[in-house]
C-alpha cells in the first residue's frame, strides 16, 4: 500500500484549523483513500477524532515558529528516515513545500498576502511586513521545481503562477467548504433597530475595518436617521493591537465612535447568535485566499456587502443576495439601499450552497500518488 503524507501542523485555530477539519473529514469517509496508507502531522489534539485504518494521526510539538521551521525543513524527513518510510507524495497544507524531501509534492495554498502585492501597512505594522517578506522568501525557498499548486480560488490564479514561475494551466483550484453543522438559522432574540457584523479580527490593516468606520461618516451625512439606528459589530476588541487602538481613535475623531460595538473574540454559538440577528454581513477585506465567513453567511442566506475583489466574486458566484462596494460612500449607499428594502432583508430568501470540493481534491491526490512509482 502506497503512503501519502501530509503536514499541517501550522492548523492550530481558525479558517486553517476548519480546513484541516473539513479534509480530515473527507479523507475519513473517500473510498479512493482508504487505498492509501496516510501520515498527517498535526499540532492540535485531533488524533482520537479522525484516527482510522487508513489514516494516522501524528501530533507534533511545532506551534511555535522556530520549532515549525525545524519540522518542515528537517523533522519531518528526520520522523521518516528513523521509521524507514518513504511516500509516494508529500501534501504540505501550509503554502510551504518540502525542502530536503524527494517524494513528488503537492503545495496547497492558501497564504495570499505574500503574493497580493499589497503595501499599504500602516507605520506601526512592522512585524507584519517582516512576516509577509520573510514568509513570502520561504515559500519560494522551499518550492520545488515540479511540485504540483493547488489554490482555494481561482483569483489568485495569475499572482500564484507569477510568483512560482509555473504554468497557471498547471495549478489546480477546488473550492473549500465550511463546517456546516457549526452553522444553523434560528429566530432573531432581541428587539434591536438595525445591524450589521464584520466577522473578522483586526490582523492587519488589509482587514480593512477603517473604510467601515469612514463609511459611519459618510452615513452621517446621507441618512441621519438611519445611522442613529444602526450598530456596526467588529468581532475583535478595543484594545486588542495598536491597529485596533488607531481603529478606536479614528472613530472618535470622526464621531462614530457609538455607533460600533466591539464584541471582543467569538465562539462558534455566538458568532452563530450574531449571524442570525444581524440584517447583514460587511466584508471589505482588502486580501484574502478563501473567507469562509462569507461562504457561512451565504449559508444562512444573510445579505452581504462585500468589497469588490475577486476573490468574494468567486466564493459568491450565483449567490444573488450580494452587493459590493470599492469606496466608503459607495458602502454607505448600499446601506442605505439595504434598509429601505429591510422587508427583503429579514427574509431569507434564496437558499444556497457553494459546495466543497474536496472529493475532488482527494482523488488528484491519490492520482498523483498512484502515477508516481
Amino acid at each position: 500500500m502506497k503512503t501519502i503524507i501530509v503536514n499541517d501542523v501550522a492548523a492550530s485555530s481558525g479558517g486553517a484549523l476548519s480546513i484541516l477539519r473539513q479534509f480530515l473529514a473527507e479523507l475519513k469517509n473517500n473510498e479512493v483513500a482508504k487505498s492509501y496508507r496516510w501520515i498527517v502531522f498535526v499540532s492540535n489534539d485531533l488524533v482520537n477524532e479522525f484516527n482510522s485504518e487508513h489514516i494516522e494521526i501524528v501530533k507534533v510539538n511545532a506551534k511555535k515558529w522556530r520549532k515549525r521551521i525545524w519540522w518542515d525543513t528537517f523533522g519531518i524527513c528526520k520522523w521518516l528516515h528513523n521509521r524507514h518510510i518513504e511516500p509516494s507524495l508529500a501534501v504540505s497544507m501550509m503554502s510551504v513545500g518540502f525542502l530536503f524531501l524527494r517524494a513528488r509534492q503537492v503545495v496547497y495554498f492558501h497564504q495570499s498576502l505574500p503574493v497580493s502585492g499589497y503595501r499599504s501597512y500602516k507605520w506601526f505594522e512592522f512585524k507584519l511586513r517582516l512576516y509577509v517578506i520573510a514568509i513570502g522568501r520561504w515559500m519560494k525557498f522551499s518550492f520545488r521545481r515540479g511540485a504540483t499548486v493547488v489554490i482555494q480560488n481561482s483569483a489568485l490564479r495569475d499572482s500564484i503562477s507569477e510568483f512560482f514561475s509555473v504554468d497557471k494551466n498547471s495549478i489546480y483550484t477546488f473550492r473549500p467548504g465550511i463546517e456546516k453543522d457549526s452553522f444553523e438559522v434560528t429566530e432573531r432574540q432581541d428587539g434591536y433597530s438595525y445591524r450589521m457584523i464584520y466577522p473578522a479580527i483586526a490582523s492587519g490593516s488589509y482587514k480593512n475595518h477603517e473604510i467601515i468606520i469612514r463609511s459611519l461618516k459618510d452615513l452621517s451625512q446621507l441618512n441621519m436617521d438611519l445611522f442613529m439606528k444602526l450598530k456596526v459589530i467588529f468581532t475583535c476588541g478595543e484594545d486588542d493591537n495598536m491597529l485596533t487602538r488607531s481603529l478606536v481613535r479614528l472613530s472618535r475623531r470622526l464621531n462614530v465612535h457609538d455607533r460600533v460595538e466591539w464584541s471582543g473574540y467569538l465562539d462558534k454559538k455566538e458568532l452563530n447568535r450574531l449571524y442570525n440577528e444581524c440584517d447583514f454581513i460587511v466584508f471589505p477585506s482588502l486580501v484574502e485566499s478563501y473567507t469562509v465567513p462569507l461562504v457561512e453567511a451565504a449559508h444562512l442566506g444573510k445579505w452581504i456587502l462585500a468589497f469588490d475583489k475577486g476573490y468574494a466574486r468567486f466564493e459568491l458566484e450565483g449567490y444573488e443576495q450580494v452587493r459590493f462596494f470599492d469606496t466608503s460612500a459607495k458602502l454607505a449607499e448600499e446601506i442605505v439601499n439595504f434598509y429601505r428594502m429591510s422587508h427583503y432583508c429579514a427574509e431569507r430568501t434564496q437558499k444556497w450552497s457553494s459546495g466543497s470540493e474536496w472529493n475532488n481534491f482527494v482523488r488528484t491526490i491519490s492520482d498523483l500518488a498512484k502515477r508516481n512509482s
